[in-house]
């Protein structure tokens, strides 16, 4: 299914699309996209519960990415129809009118082909957040356009003559591609996209802003970066990482519902940078470990027991805590992303040692836990959004502000014993 976006004119177009015109005649022009992937870090086909799995080496269809269609002319300018967003796999098809419409220009029928603008949303939304992939500096990243077909075949990707009463294709035979360059600028943004788009299936709803992801990001972001609600640098060796892309926009969505362009986010406790298991500061362990979880929830449902979420080759349904003290754990981020994908995943697994009796019971939607750091207070005290010290905003602040919306009586043993939290800082 493909929706209208329209960049000048979602209204006008939609309101003519939906009660006709009485002189226009509607055309229809169908076709199929898909990107080389070449990603990994991101689910696959072969496991549960995955997400619109990855497929290194293969092709995966375009979801949620935005199209241009255009009217081909042979003696003047073309002309712009309207913009679309695409709203599942396989083949999707685009119906408009003609007849009447400035962009017909007297023309008898439309010659159709498409540009991909390096645009993405969420599908089948009611709030309507997008990501637009940059350069480096932040400026307009190469447009795909199969105007011109192939050398030889100039009308290749081209629905040509397209009449009302008949469906048209652009190129029926097979399913275009905005590059098959895996190793090229253009086709990992591409990919750094798509893993974007994941982010958004899940999370959008919640969203407030638009997203600018500049890839290849900043020099000085070597493992990526969000810099703000509204940007995020991928580093041009992971374009292809399809859990960073997501973790980076996990912390743009904590950014927006504090509404604000920084994290509390201290991981200098054993040296610069930080990974899933490494002994950080609470803050460090808490905003890294809310990204990570934005990352699984990207590639993995939890509203499906089966699923087992794996990112970084790391299990993230597994009961048992990293390390045997619970102490230890407090303090890594791993332990942090497991406890949000508890009480959001539909498994309910007992604790093992050293939280051993600390069960996971619960099962609140992802939405919901992520609206909430809305809870948390302007601020720099404790339980504010810019709690000052090292070890604030924390998990203990996260319990404490949203235990008038998560009600269940296991919220503190699903959340922060049954993966040995209770040991972060509570002032």
């Amino acid at each position: 299914m493909l929706r209208l976006i329209s960049s000048l004119c979602f209204v006008c177009l939609f309101f003519i699309t939906s009660i006709g015109v009485t002189f226009a005649a509607n055309r229809t022009v169908c076709f199929r996209m898909k990107i080389r992937d070449d990603r990994w870090n991101c689910s696959t086909s072969t496991e549960a519960g995955a997400r619109r799995p990855c497929h290194q080496g293969g092709y995966v269809w375009m979801v949620g990415h935005q199209v241009e269609l255009w009217d081909k002319d042979w003696s003047g300018s073309d002309e712009y129809i309207g913009t679309w967003y695409i709203g599942g796999q396989g083949t999707q098809c685009i119906t408009f009118p003609w007849e009447g419409q400035s962009y017909q220009k007297g023309e008898a029928n439309p010659d159709l082909y498409l540009r991909y603008i390096n645009r993405v949303n969420r599908t089948g939304y009611s709030n309507y957040v997008y990501i637009d992939g940059k350069t480096q500096n932040g400026g307009a990243a190469t447009i795909t356009t199969w105007r011109n077909g192939q050398s030889g075949d100039p009308d290749r990707y081209v629905a040509m003559n397209c009449t009302s009463g008949t469906t048209c294709y652009i190129y029926p035979s097979g399913s275009l591609v905005p590059t098959n360059d895996i190793a090229s600028e253009r086709g990992l943004r591409i990919m750094a996209l798509d893993s974007a788009q994941h982010a958004l299936q899940a999370f959008g709803e919640v969203m407030n802003r638009n997203i600018n992801i500049r890839y290849p990001g900043r020099t000085d972001c070597p493992t990526s970066c969000t810099t703000a609600r509204d940007l995020i640098n991928i580093t041009a060796s992971r374009g292809n990482n399809g859990f960073n892309v997501a973790h980076e926009v996990g912390h743009a969505i904590q950014m927006q519902q504090f509404n604000q362009d920084w994290l509390r986010d201290d991981c200098s406790r054993n040296g610069d940078g930080h990974s899933l298991t490494s002994i950080e500061y609470n803050s460090c362990a808490t905003t890294e470990g809310f990204a990570d979880y934005v990352g699984v929830t990207s590639w993995y449902e939890p509203n499906n027991a089966s699923t087992v979420p794996i990112g970084w080759g790391r299990d993230f349904e597994v009961a048992q805590p990293e390390s045997n003290t619970c102490s230890t754990n407090a303090s890594m981020e791993l332990q942090v992303a497991k406890a949000f994908w508890d009480l959001d995943d539909w498994n309910q697994e007992a604790g093992v040692a050293p939280a051993t009796g600390e069960d996971d019971d619960l099962a609140y939607g992802t939405t919901a836990i992520a609206q909430g750091w809305r809870q948390f207070p302007n601020g720099s005290g404790n339980r504010d959004k810019g709690e000052s010290g090292r070890d604030g905003v924390n998990m203990r602040d996260y319990y404490a502000n949203n235990t008038g919306r998560f009600t269940a009586t296991h919220f503190f043993e699903t959340f922060i014993r049954h993966n040995c939290l209770q040991d972060q800082t509570n002032d």
